[in-house]
């Protein structure tokens, strides 16, 4: 399929400025969307398609693709085993960067920011103890599952995308609006259908997926490994009884306590939720094998932990003093920091009668 003119045009003004140059790979990825190749003209002023190998915000955000390493080969490996296209790996780019901490004004969270109510609907648990929108697995797999069921409610991908961000009852208001569903007239920029930052939203994704998968631009700055970063799980899940401290599955697994964090961001506290079922934990698969070697649930003794209400007056010290623990247990408990200023009514988890000693990092 030969390109259009006008995209031939393009080539010879975006070489010199940012390396990327149209072929097979972009006239597949506009059209895995539902969205024609004549589309791609209208990308030309996008930042992530214009800008060169010294643009301080390209940089960035390749940055942010490569330091990502845990997280992207699983969710495309996910994504490409439920059959909805692979450039909505960066949706999850575009909402999060990846980062299973990231939080929004609105309280969207996790990876693929969702909302408390929509997280609820899919399925993902959210109390106390865990927020399952940072866990990658099953926020990814409830990621699928919405984009799916706006895939069937659209009828096209791109629009099943822009209801991800504006959601599917404003979309559909927007296309009553303009009679039509052609992506062109939805981001009509003088009829504004959609908010400004749909309208952003889509295109932020299409440039995304042309960029990371063009090679003279990640020739341009040194990362063309990352064209080949394939589809593979990186992440092993295993099953720990409720309880136990995050220090103790690091410990078996021989990393920091910090490092186990990052893969299990969904748990509020350093410990498991107090249950008798079982919960799953994310470790790499290469700290796999060393972990089934160390670890024996049944000779690490699970944890009691109960709730106080700070009162007016009390401190760190002071509290931790009345439940006999240290101050440096009673903050690594909390995921408090180390200048951690408390309040009145704030809400602290207490470990009593702890039998093995919370690690450091």
């Amino acid at each position: 399929m030969k390109l259009p003119l006008v995209c031939v045009a393009l080539i010879t003004s975006q070489v010199s400025a940012g390396g990327f140059i149209p072929d097979k790979y972009a006239t597949s990825t506009l059209n895995s969307l539902g969205v024609g190749t004549e589309f791609l003209h209208s990308l030309q002023s996008n930042v992530l398609l214009q800008s060169a190998s010294t643009d301080t915000r390209w940089v960035r955000f390749v940055d942010q693709f490569d330091s990502s390493y845990e997280f992207i080969p699983i969710i495309r490996s996910m994504i490409a085993q439920s059959g909805i296209p692979q450039e909505f790996l960066f949706l999850a780019m575009a909402e999060s960067g990846f980062s299973s901490r990231a939080y929004s004004k609105k309280r969207a969270v996790g990876i693929w920011q969702f909302m408390p109510y929509t997280a609820k609907d899919l399925g993902l648990v959210i109390n106390d103890y865990v927020d399952e929108r940072r866990d990658p697995i099953k926020s990814t797999r409830a990621a699928i599952k919405y984009l799916q069921f706006l895939y069937n409610s659209t009828g096209q991908w791109y629009l099943a995308a822009m209801a991800y961000n504006c959601g599917l009852g404003r979309l559909k208001k927007a296309i009553e609006r303009a009679q039509s569903s052609e992506l062109e007239v939805l981001l009509d920029e003088q009829a504004k259908y959609l908010p400004a930052e749909t309208r952003q939203y889509i295109r932020t994704i299409l440039s995304m997926s042309l960029a990371f998968s063009n090679a003279p631009k990640m020739q341009a700055l040194d990362r063309e490994y990352l064209l080949n970063r394939g589809a593979f799980d990186t992440l092993a899940q295993v099953q720990v009884k409720g309880g136990t401290l995050l220090a103790s599955i690091a410990a078996a697994a021989g990393m920091s306590l910090e490092d186990i964090k990052k893969y299990n961001r969904h748990f509020t506290y350093n410990f498991l939720p107090q249950s008798s079922k079982e919960y799953a934990i994310y470790i790499p698969y290469d700290k796999l094998a060393y972990f089934k070697q160390n670890f024996d649930p049944n000779a690490l003794p699970t944890s009691k932990f109960v709730f106080h209400k700070v009162k007016q007056g009390e401190s760190l010290a002071s509290i931790a003093k009345k439940y006999g623990i240290s101050v440096q247990e009673l903050k690594l408990s909390n995921n408090f920091s180390s200048k951690q200023v408390i309040f009145a009514n704030q809400k602290l988890v207490i470990p009593l009668l702890v039998p093995q000693k919370i690690a450091q990092n």
